[in-house]
């Protein structure tokens, strides 16, 4: 077992499955077996199947973010808790601070500079398209051909797991290239939880892809 990672009851995981996170939580632990009860997003319960490999997601409270898979043993019931037995993690890996879970990926998204823009005109500025080096909860680094100033505020826009997200972001370093580009780390401004869940939940689905092709 990885040093630091510690399930215990009460511990709230993700199942990742076609995209879609869906939330359990641990009920109990022993020595080779957790169970958990049903995952479920927006009201939708996850249906899996024994020996099924399950791929999930934990934030810890002592500050871990990790990813690892289980395997269904079964399907029981206590009470009125319907419960799944899953075996002891494997493939445990050790990410980032959930904030700072950061991972390299190259993806096309919009942006528009609206310094000392009007709100009301900033709907008539138009996007412009850039590369996202990476992605992280807290921010991301953007190549672009803009002469862009350490004091600009930019509007970015971009699709994570099919969800629109659009965020304020102060620019916190600049960094000229080789081809005479920029390279902007930039901080999310306002985000609120749920964008910040569906960014962490999109990045989990990247680590996860890359695992496979391993």
């Amino acid at each position: 077992m990885l040093k630091g990672f510690n399930l215990k009851v009460n511990d709230r995981i993700e199942v990742v499955v076609e995209k879609k996170a869906y939330k359990t939580l641990i009920i109990d632990v022993q020595d080779d077996f957790l169970r958990i009860n049903l995952p479920v997003i927006d009201g939708e319960y996850l249906m899996v199947h024994l020996n099924e490999k399950l791929e999930m997601n934990s934030s810890l409270d002592e500050g871990g973010c990790y990813h690892f898979s289980s395997k269904v043993m079964s399907r029981g019931k206590e009470g009125n808790i319907i419960y799944y037995k899953i075996s002891k993690p494997f493939n445990i890996q050790k990410i980032q601070r959930r904030n700072f879970f950061r991972v390299g990926f190259l993806n096309t998204i919009e942006y528009k500079i609206i310094t000392d823009i009007n709100k009301e005109d900033i709907d008539s500025v138009p996007y412009k398209e850039a590369s996202m080096v990476d992605l992280s909860g807290g921010g991301l680094k953007l190549k672009v051909k803009d002469d862009i100033k350490r004091d600009d505020l930019i509007l970015i826009k971009m699709i994570i797991n099919g969800i629109e997200i659009e965020l304020k972001c102060d620019i916190v370093r600049i960094e000229n290239t080789a081809d005479k580009e920029k390279l902007c780390g930039l901080k999310f401004l306002n985000i609120t939880p749920a964008q910040t869940d569906t960014i962490i939940q999109g990045l989990f689905e990247i680590v996860r892809k890359q695992r496979l092709k391993l």
